[in-house]
């Protein structure tokens, strides 16, 4: 058995038998992880009410081979704000997350994982597709919006854009029966999975979410 220190986000606490349960953890080096939290339900369990979904800071765990029982739980930061105003999204997002089997986590994305408080309290409407869009690339298999799916000319600089089945095509490769895309709307998805836009008008929004969720369905998530 090997004692380490670890820092994360709680995802997910999963109650077993009376008094204890199994903790999902997303640290940056470790992926997720799994950790008993035995007697954590007891009534004089000094961390029972820190232990929660969405609290970030410092594990001390003692375990090897993926099994991990938790010691103790010092936590950084306690999402109040979202979780009042928010709270359904807030425990979506992070349920969402243990969906995946996250090996390694880039620093890019762990800062911005940090900061999902922060973006949703900020931009509510356009949280949800932002999130997801985040969580495909991170494992690399987000829809590809910068390029045509046939002739991999970048698309900023086609005339036109057309959209099939979560695919996006230039003037010259689209077929009839593509939807075409008013370029405004494109280029401002772009500038906003960029950060280079706080917001997108509800056309733009609308479109986002319409090819996340046929990608999501041609990816069977």
């Amino acid at each position: 058995m090997v004692y380490f220190k670890t820092t994360g986000i709680i995802l997910y606490k999963k109650n077993i038998q009376e008094k204890s349960a199994i903790i999902y953890i997303l640290t940056k080096n470790l992926g997720i992880i799994k950790a008993i939290a035995e007697g954590i339900n007891a009534s004089k369990s000094k961390i029972l009410s820190i232990v929660q979904a969405g609290n970030f800071g410092k594990f001390y765990l003692i375990g090897e081979y993926s099994k991990y029982r938790l010691l103790s739980f010092l936590p950084y930061k306690i999402p109040f704000k979202v979780y009042k105003k928010y709270p359904y999204t807030y425990l979506w997002t992070l349920r969402f997350l243990t969906l995946f089997n996250f090996f390694d986590i880039s620093e890019g994305f762990f800062r911005f994982l940090l900061e999902i408080d922060k973006i949703l309290l900020k931009n509510p409407k356009e949280f949800p597709a932002l999130f997801v869009y985040r969580v495909l690339k991170e494992l690399g298999i987000q829809p590809n919006l910068e390029n045509c799916e046939r002739c991999n000319i970048n698309l900023i600089n086609s005339k036109d854009i057309y959209f099939k089945e979560a695919k996006l095509y230039c003037d010259r490769c689209r077929k009839i029966g593509y939807e075409k895309i008013e370029r405004k709307d494109y280029l401002n998805i772009i500038y906003f999975l960029k950060n280079k836009k706080n917001k997108i008008n509800n056309n733009s929004l609308s479109l986002l979410k319409k090819i996340i969720k046929s990608h999501l369905k041609r990816i069977h998530l």
